[in-house]
């Protein structure tokens, strides 16, 4: 039986989910617990074994695991609400269920990643159609948001679906790294090339107009990981293990002179560091809760003004909101999926990748720096899923001597594409790698 890319229900119906994610409509959560669990139960995905990445798997069990306890024994308000964490896990296994043991796992991922951007890229055309009508949604979404003052009063700061537009800047970054990884990595000419141009030069003025630092400082981030992505995948003798450890050096001392300086170190960056410290007393006096976190955001939330009064608490940092959600073991566990990502995604001499591969890892590369804007990262849930996509194609990817970026477990369309070296590179701007040579591989 064929398959087009175009048309694959279970890829299509995870790259429907996670834009609806990103573009935060109504009923997206609902979306993202149900529909998956509705294809394992109706048997529109058979469980099959597939790709695996062991960290990413630990991360989830214990995240499981330990909201299941937090809700079940410490926090138990929170259990009938979808907003607890044990119901976020549930959605987020059976997402992740549906991406690895499909038919075409990397297909799966790839769909998931487009998705992502197509979401994102629905986004910033709300954006900008605030900016040239001048009705903006966050007033009418969030009234008492308490950044409706700042996007009322200037035609030029939006926010979208979201309710700050320092979290809509993240949304920028992630589409600014998905538009230049495909523009260096599935080039195209004419129109589609100029509409590319459009949303990276729109994107960026935004950001730097709405003066979201980090995410200003994860584009910058971004522009060079890809730059480092394109030159290793072109130049196998560039950047070797010599340049790493140089770039890398050069890299702490400019953070730590740029964490020093005064456009940093403001009252914004104070009032981070107050919650930072406010926090952890918090968890060394409630050891449960520092091993299983806090049943949801909102029962954080509740723990926080009991203990600290009517102040600023959220966590405005993913790592820590990590360890507040899910406890300590989820947080180096998460770390370790970080590492093995960075190692795995960077470490081969050249990296086979594609525009998709690029854009996932990219960004799973930029989460702690992009975490640090928002108030809680893990409320969007997207988090989890780059996490999960980016991965299974990171746990694909092989090195230049094995001569393709897919796992050979996988005989999905277009493989004997990804094998002559053009992986995403068909069907240009839609991304879809479905060719002949594939669909003649898959019927022997």
């Amino acid at each position: 039986m064929r398959h087009s890319g175009r048309t694959w229900a279970p890829g299509l119906a995870l790259a429907v989910v996670a834009a609806l994610l990103v573009m935060r409509l109504p009923l997206s959560f609902i979306a993202l617990l149900v529909v998956p669990w509705f294809m394992i139960i109706a048997r529109v995905v058979r469980g099959r074994s597939g790709p695996t990445c062991k960290p990413l798997f630990a991360l989830l069990a214990w995240c499981l695991f330990a909201s299941v306890l937090s809700v079940g024994l410490l926090h138990r308000d929170s259990l009938f609400s979808t907003g607890n964490n044990a119901a976020i896990m549930t959605a987020v296994i059976g997402y992740t269920w549906v991406m690895y043991r499909s038919e075409y796992p990397g297909l799966a991922a790839r769909r998931t990643l487009e998705g992502l951007y197509w979401g994102a890229v629905a986004v910033w055309l709300m954006g900008i159609g605030e900016m040239v009508t001048g009705v903006k949604l966050l007033p009418i979404l969030y009234p008492g948001a308490n950044t409706a003052g700042a996007v009322s009063s200037s035609r030029f700061v939006v926010s979208a679906t979201y309710p700050n537009y320092n979290d809509f800047c993240v949304v920028l970054t992630m589409l600014f790294t998905g538009v230049l990884a495909r523009m260096w990595f599935q080039p195209v000419r004419g129109l589609r090339n100029a509409g590319r141009w459009v949303i990276l030069l729109t994107t960026m003025f935004m950001v730097v107009v709405m003066g979201s630092r980090g995410a200003l400082l994860g584009c910058v981030v971004a522009f060079a990981l890809l730059v480092i992505l394109n030159i290793r995948r072109l130049h196998r003798a560039a950047m070797g293990v010599r340049a790493g450890l140089l770039g890398g050096a050069l890299v702490i001392v400019a953070g730590i002179a740029l964490f020093s300086s005064s456009y940093v170190q403001d009252h914004s960056t104070a009032q981070r560091g107050a919650i930072l410290g406010n926090a952890l007393t918090m968890l060394m006096g409630s050891p449960a809760d520092a091993l299983l976190g806090y049943g949801s955001l909102v029962d954080y939330q509740a723990a926080a003004a009991a203990a600290y009064g009517n102040i600023l608490m959220d966590p405005h940092n993913l790592l820590l909101e990590l360890w507040l959600r899910y406890g300590v073991l989820a947080l180096v566990l998460f770390i370790a999926v970080w590492l093995w990502v960075l190692v795995r995604g960077y470490l081969p001499r050249t990296p086979m990748v594609g525009w998709h591969t690029a854009f996932g890892l990219v960004v799973v590369v930029l989460m702690p720096v992009l975490g640090v804007v928002p108030s809680s990262t893990l409320r969007y849930h997207v988090t989890w899923l780059y996490l999960a996509a980016t991965c299974l194609l990171v746990a694909q990817m092989r090195p230049a001597s094995g001569g393709s970026e897919g796992s050979g477990s996988e005989t999905a369309p277009g493989t004997a594409q990804l094998q002559a070296g053009h992986h995403e590179q068909a069907d240009h701007d839609a991304g879809h790698d479905v060719d002949h040579r594939g669909a003649e591989q898959l019927r022997r």
